[in-house]
């Protein structure tokens, strides 16, 4: 009896195993909001003053062209979508009509609203995150055939990385106390944002953190700035905290925090380890300080020069990362980081032990990340 009673036990434990896998399905689609560190092209490449990322060198690695990414490949949006197994949301503004009718299979798996430049607040004159939610209501309202249930196993990214905070602090009248008394109102507003998609129906959310704020990339620089740790560090505490309290009102929601500093720090002290050399030098820069990545002359020639080995390199320009960059971060997203002697891994995601984990606990299917695989639309 105990013999067939354990072989019984064995046999529903397959079956129970192999159900569960079954029951996994992919993510209905990708939404993003944000930044310059998630926007897949939705600057007017006509636009001289603002097409930067439609420009050669940009997209040196991947696709071979610029694709309206700020890098020499695919960013974060790119591996999330990967991750997900599903295309690379197109870009809102290369819809050509904004009609859900008419484009109804290029959005059938997501729709990027993010543009390079945006913050919570107009930090650089760009769309705001919440006027970017707005986009996505109408677009939704007008007949996308996203309905409840499918908003509820799609996947948000919302990106706003600290435009907030450079914007003051380029200004004349940026000072370290002004943008500590930034930090409530931009957190505040990030919340308010999640707040608002999820009244949509969307449920499952990724908020990045801001990057290291003083560590971009600059010639000559061999270490981080640390006059900007008490604005990340409040940031980081008001926005776990908020996160916390939404996770307790949002019913259904589930919602993690990629800790972008964390990633960048740990980077950063381990940069040969990840086969990163001069970190703070980026591979896209003029010699003549007042140039940047992507820049010509009146004739068309060249103002930038781009390093030999790009791989070698975590900056892509002065402040954005290139693929291998953005592979690294969410390599540390998606499985941690060994912690040497012990049996344990650093995680730099709050609200979960990794992505990959979290995808999985929605039931959804979760892929590794590869620099080969490209899903997206262009």
């Amino acid at each position: 009896m105990d013999a067939m009673l354990s072989t019984a036990l064995f046999l529903l434990t397959l079956v129970n195993l192999f159900a569960g896998k079954g029951s996994a399905e992919k993510a209905e689609a990708l939404f993003v909001f944000g930044d310059s560190y998630a926007d897949t092209g939705n600057h007017d490449p006509y636009d001289q003053a603002v097409n930067q990322a439609w420009r050669r060198p940009n997209g040196l690695i991947w696709p071979g062209y610029p694709a309206g990414r700020i890098s020499s490949g695919k960013i974060q949006t790119d591996f999330w979508a990967d991750i997900l197994g599903i295309s690379s949301p197109i870009a809102y503004e290369l819809l050509r009509s904004h009609d859900c009718n008419v484009n109804a299979s290029k959005i059938k798996q997501g729709v990027n609203f993010a543009v390079g430049g945006s913050g919570i607040f107009r930090a650089f004159g760009f769309k705001t995150v919440p006027e970017q939610v707005q986009q996505f209501k109408k677009l939704i309202a007008a007949g996308s055939g996203f309905d409840s249930p499918k908003l509820s196993r799609s996947v948000v990214l919302v990106s706003v990385a600290g435009n907030d905070y450079a914007a003051l602090s380029s200004s004349q009248s940026g000072s370290i106390e002004g943008l500590v008394d930034l930090v409530k109102p931009v957190v505040s507003g990030i919340l308010e944002v999640v707040k608002d998609l999820y009244e949509t129906g969307l449920r499952n959310f990724v908020v990045s953190n801001i990057a290291a704020l003083g560590c971009g990339a600059e010639i000559g620089k061999t270490s981080c700035d640390p006059k900007y740790d008490g604005v990340i560090n409040l940031h980081t505490k008001l926005l776990i905290d908020g996160v916390h309290h939404l996770r307790s009102n949002l019913k259904g929601s589930s919602i993690i925090i990629t800790d972008l500093d964390s990633a960048f720090n740990y980077i950063f002290r381990n940069s040969e380890q990840h086969g990163f050399v001069d970190m703070f030098f980026p591979c896209c820069a003029a010699p003549d300080d007042a140039k940047s990545c992507a820049e010509v002359d009146e004739k068309g020639r060249a103002l930038y020069e781009v390093c030999d080995n790009v791989d070698a390199k975590f900056f892509w320009d002065f402040g954005h990362p290139t693929e291998r960059g953005w592979l690294e971060l969410m390599a540390l997203y998606s499985y941690g980081a060994d912690v040497a002697e012990e049996d344990r891994k650093l995680s730099f995601v709050q609200g979960a032990e990794n992505i990959i984990e979290w995808i999985q606990s929605l039931g959804f299917l979760a892929h590794n990340i590869s620099p080969q695989s490209a899903f997206a639309i262009l």
